[in-house]
């Protein structure tokens, strides 16, 4: 359901013209229940209207009328026009009422109740709606029935039940009621909802059938809540119209909705009418203070406070009873709200003194510069000469300011320059002493909040205190405090603490931008420009990331308002450089030892578990996974096995927009974090070329594992990933270790990590990365037969559409691999007649000079022509497939892509001479199962007949195709096969057999070879 919005209408719907009993939610419900229509129980329908159309008539409150000054006159002339038609349908009614009423007596309640009227006989005639019919016998068996099968848990039935009463008599309260509790119990909120509502409309005057609905609207909807606003907003409205003397809750109630669907100033006028009724009710005042506050108007709120507290100070109640502690905090936060922390100060001290019964002690009124008066002791409270000792105890002096107001206290007077007094009332919190976690764990917000407002004003060491004490509580760890710390650090120059807090932040949140930002300052300006560059790259990343997020929920969002569709993962960016760079030789050198005593610990779970990993145990494969994960992270942390000017390049990021194009929606951090991107990779530029010009000597082993180890934890780590369905992280595992320069310069380990990434590519079954994979062999491996193949293979493999087998680049990457082959065979005449450009050639031998072919490659002129045959390009295919013809002409394969390209193009609408199309394509055909059926396998005469068999079929000559059908299933009686077309071939004489009317065959088939 939509949410019904008090202001729309409803159609007509009489008991005794039975239809659906209830709209489905997405439906607009169009019943109306007019006056004195009768069902065939005898039952009447009292004339209502439903709203469920936006702004049909205006609220009880002043926003109805502002909703409908804004409308257009478009819309006010429908309406006109449609309450119109309404007035006609009324009068039409009455006149068929008058005819036919009877000359029964009314009861003298009834006549009070409804309008009266007189016909042209003198006549009583009434107005308005009558009572609802007493239920029939029939109706009540039925909830009977109904209410037996609700409790015995059979809601179906109970629901069937329960419908069809609703269809004999719709006004029936006990069914609509009951209704809604059987879709409780199925959980189906919105039609539970909607039959609360109709129970209630059946009951209009009873507020409390109201109430129950908008309470469930607000409290059991769940994520829906919001979307049924609108019907919580009708429901509060009904119950006002319902019982207007007693509506404190049903306006309250609708205030609270107004507020959280944004109208904000309807809310106010709801909150002042319930003032209206409750003067000073200090409950409502905390509610329209809150609404005030959105509306910027505080000054509002203030007066309202200053009313009620004049109110309650000349009033014979107690201080504190109906003017407790909460509400002078409420006070005394819109006075600094509006920067009046002086005047904050002074009410604070006022209502507080009066709670405590103090009131009488004005003189400290005077007293501005310090706050003596709630000092723990009289020490200073003496030196005040109006001051008389003993007459209150110090209960009522400090130790009775709640520890809430004194924080506040000391914040105000640290906004006013008072930093001494502020500390005096802050350390209250005891955030040095004994039991300082106890107090941590009371007053949470009260240490954070005193720890921003001390770094604020310009106190990171004082501030430093309160997030000590929060950090030794384990529950109050969170990135937030570390960056805090962090940022307290810096302004103290206490360089090495501020690098170990923010790298805690990252720890604890990823995603934190933040702590990168101040990471990246700070290395910068310690000119560890290397590692500052790693997080700005970091930052640039995760924007990225945030920015392409929030465009997919945006995209998302109507999807998954109705329904629990998963959000598409958006992979974060790890950070993988966390290296104390500011920490001394000694520290270092710990760190490094203990971090290479767990990781030799790791690698040890990894040769205990790697046979169990490798034989598929579940177990074994996630212990495996997570301690390799920390060895890869590890061995990718070590800059010296990934060169710098890989990093220069921004891993894609390009500084500022592209030439010619604005930069749009960018921020001052965009700005700044362009800014020194660009200046870092200039300062790192600059070296690249003399740090490449260096010999790095590199060991033959890392943490005491041979490369050849590490590069089998790289493989068997992405190929554990895949299976988890992880392909993306599989991905970037595979390329880490093509750019390590330890796998970089050798040949084999190169063609190991492609093997590896195709073969993730085929269980991901992502076709686009199988062809981008597949490029380095036929890049690397130029004009070798076996690439081609396995490019074919691997697209073969991949159970997706032929999208990126077929796609514009890589038929042009195939065709530049023809026209390099074909240059390198024609002399230099041919070259200048017939070739533009020079081959590419890409393939080098030991030497490292260019491979040029010396022959045609059969496989590439295939390859190339079944790319055109899969674009239905069969002229264009036809070319290369002669071209191998011409190579290889008792090729069977070459055979059957030439007949089945001439028979596709005949068939095609553009074709000029289809018969002989199709001829030309039959011919090859023949010959080709000539060729296959002359073989000596099973598997490949069975291919001959089917692939014959089903060409004639594809071309409308089944009668034809019989025969080479028949010629697998008697093949299949003789011989066993690894690749069985028996059912298939079985399956095609099936329909040829049913389609042409045979049937006693088709069965024959069906029972003979079909059956499992």
């Amino acid at each position: 359901m939509d949410g019904i919005d008090e202001d729309a209408g409803m159609g007509q719907h009489s008991g005794g013209h039975p239809r659906s009993q209830y709209p489905e939610p997405h439906e607009t419900p169009t019943f109306a229940w007019s006056g004195q229509n009768v069902d065939q129980n005898g039952g009447s329908h009292p004339e209502q209207q439903f709203p469920l159309r936006d702004n049909q008539y205006p609220d009880d409150s002043a926003e109805g009328e502002e909703l409908l000054s804004d409308a257009d006159s478009d819309y006010l002339d429908l309406k006109t026009n449609i309450a119109k038609l309404e007035d006609s349908v009324r009068k039409f009614r009455r006149e068929q009422r008058d005819e036919s009423a009877d000359e029964d007596e009314e009861s003298p309640d009834e006549t009070r109740t409804r309008r009266k009227g007189r016909d042209i006989k003198g006549r009583v005639i009434t107005r308005g709606p009558r009572k609802a019919a007493v239920p029939t016998g029939d109706i009540r068996a039925r909830m009977g029935r109904a209410s037996q099968a609700f409790i015995e848990e059979n809601y179906e039935e109970a629901k069937q039940l329960v419908e069809e009463v609703i269809r004999i008599n719709a006004e029936t309260h006990e069914a609509w009621t009951l209704l809604a509790s059987i879709f409780r119990e199925l959980g189906d909120i919105d039609k539970t909802l909607l039959a609360l509502i109709y129970a209630a409309h059946l009951r209009p005057k009873d507020a409390t059938q109201w109430l129950s609905a908008a309470r469930f609207a607000l409290e059991e909807t769940g994520d829906h809540r919001s979307k049924n606003l609108p019907s919580a907003k009708f429901c509060f409205s009904s119950a006002i119209r319902a019982n207007p003397k007693n509506d404190f809750e049903a306006r309250c109630g609708k205030a609270e909705v107004l507020r959280e669907m944004g109208s904000t100033s309807a809310a106010i006028v709801e909150y002042r009418h319930i003032l209206k009724q409750r003067p000073h009710d200090t409950s409502i005042l905390r509610l329209i203070s809150e609404a005030y506050i959105d509306k910027d108007n505080v000054k509002a709120a203030l007066d309202l406070y200053s009313e009620a507290i004049d109110f309650y100070k000349a009033s014979d109640s107690q201080p504190g009873e109906k003017f407790t502690w909460s509400d002078v905090n409420i006070y005394v936060e819109l006075h600094a709200y509006l920067g009046q922390y002086a005047d904050a100060v002074k009410e604070l001290k006022s209502l507080s003194r009066w709670i405590l019964g103090r009131e009488s002690e004005l003189y400290w009124d005077d007293v501005l510069d310090d706050d003596r008066e709630w000092d723990s002791d009289d020490n200073r409270r003496v030196l005040h000469p109006s001051f008389c000792l003993g007459k209150y105890g110090l209960h009522q002096y400090g130790d009775g300011l709640p520890m809430e107001l004194r924080v506040k206290l000391g914040l105000y007077r640290l906004r006013l320059g008072f930093h001494a007094e502020a500390l005096s009332h802050l350390h209250w919190l005891g955030p040095e002493s004994e039991y300082f976690a106890d107090r941590v764990l009371d007053y949470p917000d009260l240490f954070h909040e005193s720890a921003d407002s001390l770094y604020q004003a310009g106190l990171p060491e004082e501030a430093l205190v309160f997030y000590r004490a929060l950090r030794a509580v384990s529950s109050q760890e969170d990135a937030s405090l570390y960056l805090q710390m962090g940022k307290c650090y810096l302004n103290g120059k206490r360089n090495r603490e501020a690098e170990e807090s923010f790298q805690h932040a990252i720890i604890l949140d990823q995603d934190n931008i933040d702590a990168r930002v101040h990471l990246a300052k700070l290395y910068e300006e310690l000119n560890e420009q290397e590692q500052a560059f790693i997080y700005v790259n970091e930052i640039m990343n995760l924007r990225r990331l945030q920015n392409s997020k929030k465009k997919q929920q945006k995209s998302l969002q109507d999807i998954t308002q109705d329904n629990d569709t998963l959000m598409p993962t958006v992979t974060r960016t790890r950070s993988y450089y966390k290296p104390k760079r500011l920490v001394n030789l000694e520290e270092r050198q710990r760190q490094e030892q203990a971090a290479s005593d767990r990781l030799q610990e790791q690698y040890s779970v990894m040769r205990l578990e790697r046979d169990a990993m490798r034989a598929g145990d579940e177990r074994a494969t996630l212990s495996w996974m997570e301690a390799a994960a920390d060895l890869i992270d590890d061995f990718r942390g070590f800059k010296t096995f990934y060169p710098w000017d890989k990093y220069v390049r921004f891993l894609g990021y390009t500084v500022g927009p592209a030439r010619g194009q604005p930069q749009t929606g960018a921020t001052p951090l965009d700005a700044d974090l362009a800014e020194m991107a660009n200046r870092i990779s200039f300062k790192l530029g600059a070296d690249v070329d003399s740090r490449n010009n260096v010999a790095v000597e590199i060991p033959e082993n890392y943490r005491g594992i041979p490369f050849s180890v590490w590069l089998d934890i790289f493989l068997d780590y992405a190929l554990c990933l895949v299976r988890y369905g992880k392909h993306q992280e599989a991905y970037e595992i595979c390329e880490a270790a093509k750019d390590a320069v330890v796998f970089y310069h050798s040949r084999e380990d190169m063609f190991l990590i492609h093997v590896c990434w195709c073969a993730c590519a085929v269980l991901a079954n992502d076709e686009e990365t199988c062809v981008t994979a597949c490029r380095y062999f036929m890049k690397d491996y130029q004009f070798t037969t076996d690439t081609y193949r396995m490019f074919a293979a691997l697209t073969r493999l991949c159970q997706s559409p032929i999208s990126w087998y077929s796609s514009g680049p890589t038929q042009k990457y195939m065709l530049r691999q023809i026209k390099a082959m074909d240059y390198g065979l024609v002399n230099d005449d041919a070259r200048r007649k017939f070739f533009s450009e020079k081959g590419s050639y890409s393939a080098q031998d030991e030497s490292g000079r260019l491979i040029v072919n010396k022959d045609m490659d059969i496989a590439l002129l295939m390859v190339y022509g079944h790319i055109l045959y899969t674009g239905t390009s069969y002229a264009y295919a036809l070319n290369y497939f002669f071209r191998a013809y011409a190579l290889d002409p008792e090729n069977p394969m070459i055979k059957l892509s030439i007949g089945l390209g001439y028979v596709h193009h005949g068939l095609k609408r553009q074709s000029e001479n289809r018969q002989f199309q199709i001829m030309q394509g039959m011919t090859f055909l023949l010959d080709y199962y000539k060729s296959r059926r002359a073989s000596d396998k099973a598997e490949e005469r069975q291919e001959a007949s089917y692939n014959v068999a089903r060409t004639y079929q594809m071309v409308g000559l089944s009668h034809l195709a019989l025969p080479y059908y028949q010629e697998i299933l008697d093949e299949a009686q003789s011989s066993e096969t690894k690749e069985d077309l028996v059912f298939d071939a079985a399956f095609n004489l099936q329909t040829m057999y049913s389609m042409s009317g045979n049937m006693r065959m088709a069965d024959y088939i069906t029972s003979t070879w079909l059956q499992m």
